[in-house]
C-alpha cells in the first residue's frame, strides 16, 4: 500500500454473517476510529438491522442509498429512499427507524453511525412483523 490512501473492495472480503442481508464493516480495514463505516446489499425481504425497529441511545445514523431503492420506516411515518438518497435518523427515541427492502431488486446501502462507541445499547422497539402488520 501506498502512503497517504487506502483502497478497500468489500467484495473481495467475507461480510459478517451474524447480520441480515450482506454486510462490510469497513471501518476497522480503513483505519477510521471516528464512526462507524459500512456496506450492505439488501435483497428483496431483507431489512438493514437485526434489530428490527429500533434506535441507539448514544449514536446518531445515517443511510445513503447507492443503488436500487429501500422502504424507511419511522415513528409516525414511512417512505421510499431511492437511489441518491441519504437520510439521517437522531440519537435516542426521536431516531427510531427500520430499513427494509420490500421491493424486487436488491439495494446497495452506505451506513455510517456516531460516535462508534453509541453502537451499544440498542433498543428494539418493535419487530419488523409487528410494525408492518400495524401499517398494513
Amino acid at each position: 500500500m501506498s502512503e497517504g490512501w487506502r483502497r478497500v473492495r468489500p467484495t473481495e472480503s467475507d461480510p459478517r454473517d451474524d447480520k441480515p442481508g450482506r454486510r462490510w464493516e469497513l471501518s476497522p480495514d480503513l483505519d477510521i476510529d471516528q464512526f462507524n463505516l459500512n456496506v450492505a446489499v439488501l435483497n428483496p425481504g431483507e431489512r438493514l438491522s437485526q434489530s428490527h425497529f429500533h434506535y441507539h441511545p448514544g449514536q446518531a445514523e445515517l443511510i445513503h442509498v447507492a443503488a436500487g431503492r429501500c422502504q424507511v420506516e419511522v415513528e409516525d411515518d414511512r417512505f421510499v429512499a431511492e437511489q441518491g438518497d441519504t437520510v439521517r435518523f437522531d440519537a435516542g427515541a426521536a431516531g427510531v427507524h427500520l430499513v427494509h427492502n420490500p421491493f424486487d431488486e436488491p439495494c446497495r446501502i452506505v451506513a455510517i453511525g456516531w460516535p462508534p462507541e453509541g453502537r451499544h445499547p440498542v433498543e428494539t422497539v418493535k419487530t419488523t412483523a409487528e410494525l408492518l402488520d400495524e401499517r398494513e
